[in-house]
């Protein structure tokens, strides 16, 4: 039953069932068993798991970047399943790409995040979280919230734009 609730889950993130998407079926088994907490079954062990999901995270992140809608999708489940599951290394990674992904792509990030709500906290907390991301000033988290709160809440549900406003301004593991 969880199972097919987390299938579900990625068919609604990504707009239809993952094959007719065009995600590998084995990365959305990949993403639906991490969500679960469970071992990829496509890894023979935890540290080959670790650089399957590295692996993931970067096909889904370079598809994104080249302009894949589907892509980018994928990229902000796998970021939503590496903050649900603490998973430090792509929070990291996520940390460090998609405050600037999202600079440069804004609507496609709030059309997948208006699409997808309950993506909202975590990509949020992540956009938030790139301010201080390695010794980053936070001095332009200010500037930043003053120009794309008018966009945020134009984008997306109000709810919505209040909770990811506020995990802009302070970002907290949601």
């Amino acid at each position: 039953m969880i199972l097919k609730r987390c299938a579900l889950g990625l068919a609604l993130a990504l707009g239809t069932t993952p094959v007719a998407a065009g995600v590998d079926p084995l990365d959305a088994q990949e993403i639906v068993e991490t969500l679960l907490g469970l071992d990829p079954s496509r890894h023979a062990d935890p540290l080959t798991a670790m650089h399957g999901w590295g692996a993931l995270y970067a096909r889904q992140y370079a598809a994104a970047q080249a302009g894949d809608p589907i892509a980018l999708r994928t990229w902000l489940l796998v970021g939503f399943a590496s903050v649900a599951r603490a998973n430090a290394g792509p929070v990291e990674a996520f940390s460090g790409d998609l405050l600037p992904y999202y600079r440069a792509h804004p609507l496609k990030v709030l059309a997948a995040l208006a699409d997808n709500g309950w993506l909202v906290p975590a990509t949020c907390f992540l956009v938030g979280n790139g301010f201080t991301h390695e010794g980053r000033s936070d001095v332009d988290r200010t500037a930043f919230l003053s120009e794309e709160t008018p966009r945020i809440n134009a984008k997306l549900p109000p709810a919505s734009a209040r909770a990811c406003l506020d995990q802009i301004a302070a970002p907290r593991l949601p």
